[in-house]
């Protein structure tokens, strides 16, 4: 386990993996939802320091997704430490988010953590590497399906889907403007936690669940209380607060469960 792509945070596999995860929650929607979004792409928002995801209309109408890169560099660190706790018993995960508290700045490169922040035994340990591979899926899984479920749950105008022009592409990046509406959100947050189950419950090896998500809730907690993070990362501008989401996502994974995977209702569901 010498090279390890999370543990490098190579932002080409991050963005594969997103591209591979977003396939398998499509692929595990039912009928009538998958069928409208089985062609909205997702591309990638390389802006440096930009740390968000969201689902967005083109001007002609067309649907797409978005992650930035900040947002999977973060997400990868996320697994590296909490990983590293579960094997270990250390407590990677609080130093790594007090870090990103101190060190980012608004518009600039995700701040990477010094070359000894992590033992190099424990960083290249086989359980770990392994486990940090299932959470960084299970957060992936998450965001993307929450955006998804903006979509084939009509909180979007969009009415056309397909490929979209790199300078369209360009444009939708470069004017979104961060909409909050709170009922919608967390819509898309129950329907993401059910997508996110369905789509583990299909998988022959390691099967998903609320962890990654409840990681990411906890990222975004932890900065709510060290830093001003509405202004340190779009992401918060745009959802609400993790004091909110959290319950919201625990609810949902254990209302799955017990229903046997019909999940809450949601209106346009």
């Amino acid at each position: 386990m010498a090279f390890d792509p999370i543990n490098d945070v190579n932002v080409p596999f991050l963005r594969s993996r997103a591209q591979i995860v977003i396939r398998d929650l499509v692929g595990s929607l039912a009928g009538n939802q998958q069928q409208r979004v089985q062609t909205v792409p997702l591309v990638v928002d390389d802006e440096v320091g930009e740390v968000n995801a969201f689902a967005a209309c083109t001007r002609d109408g067309k649907a797409l997704m978005a992650v930035s890169d900040g947002l999977l560099e973060i997400q990868a660190n996320l697994a590296q430490s909490r990983a590293n706790d579960e094997v270990f018993g250390t407590r990677k995960l609080d130093e790594y988010i007090d870090f990103i508290a101190r060190n980012q700045r608004p518009g600039q490169p995700v701040a990477r953590p010094p070359a000894n922040f992590y033992d190099p035994v424990q960083r290249s340990d086989g359980r770990k590497v392994l486990r940090q591979h299932q959470l960084l899926d299970e957060q992936i899984a998450f965001v993307l399906g929450h955006e998804l479920a903006h979509h084939y749950l009509g909180h979007l105008p969009c009415t056309g889907s397909g490929a979209v022009a790199g300078a369209e592409i360009g444009r939708v990046l470069a004017g979104a403007v961060p909409i909050f509406n709170q009922p919608n959100e967390l819509a898309a947050d129950v329907a993401g936690t059910n997508n996110l189950l369905a789509a583990g419950a299909k998988r022959q090896d390691y099967r998903w669940n609320e962890g990654g998500a409840l990681l990411t809730m906890q990222f975004f907690s932890g900065m709510d209380r060290l830093t001003p993070a509405d202004i340190v990362f779009g992401f918060e501008r745009t959802h609400p607060p993790p004091v909110i989401r959290t319950p919201v996502i625990q609810q949902s994974a254990n209302t799955w469960r017990a229903t046997g995977g019909r999940g809450i209702p949601i209106l346009g569901f």
